[in-house]
């Protein structure tokens, strides 16, 4: 009898924590949805092909702090992505998502990084472009497959934005 009513409280509890954790993923979703707006899916005009690799969306953050996670809009899920740099901006194609554009005038800085929220890679094995959303600052953070993906990308983006690349 003990086991059964230790398993009833178990069950209880899980679904207690699941809950909680679904509710705070979708209070995160809502307050974040509220400080900028939808990113685009696609440009009017991306112009010329510069640079394509396939690699991972790992991660769009705040630029401020790359520990705290976007999940609105669809940003917070990682995987599989194609990513094609244009002469007019960027375009990350995500396996079961919707896709982000980013027009070159939204693009600050690209960089490469080391770790951001729960990956760690080997040194400057992340790209990370910076931008803006409205006036909310971004990251997003992607993994090239290969080193030469990586570098022929961390090249292009640097090249379609004004500042250079920085380690």
């Amino acid at each position: 009898m003990t086991k059964e009513v230790m398993a009833v409280y178990a069950a209880i509890l899980f679904t207690a924590i699941v809950a909680m954790a679904v509710t705070g993923w979708r209070r995160r979703i809502s307050s974040q949805a509220g400080k900028f707006s939808q990113p685009l899916e696609a440009l009017e005009y991306f112009g010329e092909l510069i640079a394509s690799a396939n690699g991972f969306y790992v991660a769009t953050t705040e630029a401020a702090n790359h520990l705290e996670r976007i999940a609105a809009y669809g940003l917070g899920i990682r995987g599989e992505a194609q990513i094609l740099v244009f002469n007019e901006g960027l375009l990350i194609v995500r396996k079961g998502e919707r896709p982000l554009a980013l027009d070159k005038a939204q693009i600050d800085s690209v960089s490469t990084n080391q770790a951001v929220i729960d990956r760690v890679v080997e040194a400057e094995g992340l790209i990370t472009v910076n931008w803006t959303q409205d006036t909310f600052k971004l990251s997003t953070h992607l993994r090239a497959v290969d080193s030469t993906g990586r570098a022929a990308l961390l090249e292009a983006i640097s090249k379609i934005t004004t500042r250079e690349a920085s380690k």
